[in-house]
Parts: structure tokens; C-alpha cells; sequence
């Protein structure tokens, strides 16, 4: 069995599984590419096979954990630890530019519009049982970590909408976490007291499903 990783629509190299063995290797075409870059920094262009005990961290790495993972295993129907089939059903949009299993169809891409503050409820309320809305139609992407969040589009008035087919998504919105309640306040106060003294942060933003925002989302 082999599943291929591509950057787009180029090859980046394939993930291949035989008796149990599993390895990475990078595309000739790939590594003599002048942009070309390595998937991981514990995979360099250098070398044509890693083995999996390199392979499988990275990989693992790609996938929510702890009641996400659990819950997309669920959804979909497949072991938590299965992560080669997880990621191919989910590896369509991971964290950077590098899709698993099939290119991205730029012809297909595009967005599903949040139109109401109700629908975003919804969307959010969905997500303990559907982690990254998994399995609905054009939706194919995964986020590392513990929490519940959800990659969209927002655009310059703070309209919100749900990438599919591989379209690049914006902001990251994460819900509260009903087991960490104050979650959300938390990690926005942390991230702007380390922006207040000097460190490199991402922009955030913090809001109500159910009330219009005040101020339009920034990246």
C-alpha cells in the first residue's frame, strides 16, 4: 500500500506500508525541485528512506488527541490508533501547505458560508461529536492537539466560512472547553500578555456565537 503526500498537486513522496513495515520516501522529481523543502526537519531532502520510527511521530503529530482523536475515530468508523487510514480520510488540509492522499482540486476549492450567528452555534455545538465537521461533503482537514477547534475563512467584515476542498482557511476559531471552562479567556489573555512583552504571537480575538461581532477578525 502506498499513500502519497503532495504539496498541491506535486508529489511530494509516498508513505508505504508492506508486512507490517512501514517508510517514507521522498519523489525524485520532488527532491531535484529547486523550492522543494522537507516534510519534517527529521526527514531531510538528503535521504530517500525514513524509516517509521521517524515517519510515525510526524505523522501522529498530525492528528488531534484525546477526545478529538476519539471522536473522529468514532465518526468515521475507524481505531484512534489506525492513524494511516485516519489520515487518509482526514489528511486532505493538515497544519502548512501538504495534503495526504490526493492533490488538492484548486477547480473544487472553495467555501461554505456560516450565514447566521445560529449556524455557527451549530457549528460549534457539532463539534464534540463531528471534530473538524468530519465527514461532511468537502470537508477534509486535521489539527494537532487537545481541543476542539475548527480551521475557516473569515474575510475583512468578519463573515465566516468553512473551507472545503482543500481552500485555504484564515483563523482557527476554538470553542470553550466544557471540561476547562474560562479556556478561551485564558489562552487570549495569555497569548496578549506574551505579545505585551515582546514576544511573537498570532492575533486573537475572542467573541459569542450568538451576538454580531464588534470588531471584523484580523490574521
Amino acid at each position: 500500500m502506498t499513500l502519497d503526500i503532495y504539496y498541491e498537486t506535486f508529489r511530494v513522496g509516498g508513505i508505504e506500508i508492506d508486512a507490517g513495515h512501514i517508510w517514507f520516501t521522498y519523489d525524485r522529481r520532488w527532491q531535484r525541485t529547486r523550492q522543494a523543502f522537507p516534510v519534517s526537519l527529521s526527514m531531510p531532502l538528503s535521504s530517500d528512506k525514513h524509516s517509521g520510527d521517524v515517519l510515525m511521530p510526524w505523522l501522529m503529530n498530525l492528528l488531534p488527541e484525546g477526545d478529538p482523536l476519539r471522536a473522529t475515530g468514532s465518526a468515521l468508523g475507524i481505531a484512534q490508533e489506525d492513524v494511516i487510514a485516519l489520515l487518509e480520510r482526514i489528511g486532505g488540509d493538515t497544519a502548512g501547505a501538504l495534503s495526504i492522499g490526493e492533490p488538492r482540486d484548486r477547480a473544487q476549492a472553495g467555501y461554505r458560508p456560516v450565514e447566521t450567528e445560529a449556524d455557527l452555534e451549530r457549528v460549534l455545538a457539532d463539534l464534540p461529536s463531528k471534530p473538524f465537521l468530519v465527514d461532511e461533503a468537502g470537508v477534509s482537514m486535521s489539527l494537532a492537539g487537545a481541543q476542539y477547534k475548527l480551521p475557516v475563512h473569515a474575510d475583512d467584515n468578519g463573515r465566516i466560512a468553512v473551507p472545503v476542498h482543500g481552500a485555504p482557511s484564515t483563523h482557527i476559531l476554538k470553542p470553550d472547553n466544557n471540561r476547562l471552562h474560562g479556556s478561551v479567556v485564558n489562552e487570549a489573555l495569555y497569548l496578549v500578555l506574551a505579545r505585551r512583552v515582546g514576544l511573537t504571537t498570532c492575533a486573537v480575538t475572542t467573541g459569542r456565537a450568538d451576538l454580531p461581532p464588534r470588531n471584523p477578525l484580523r490574521p
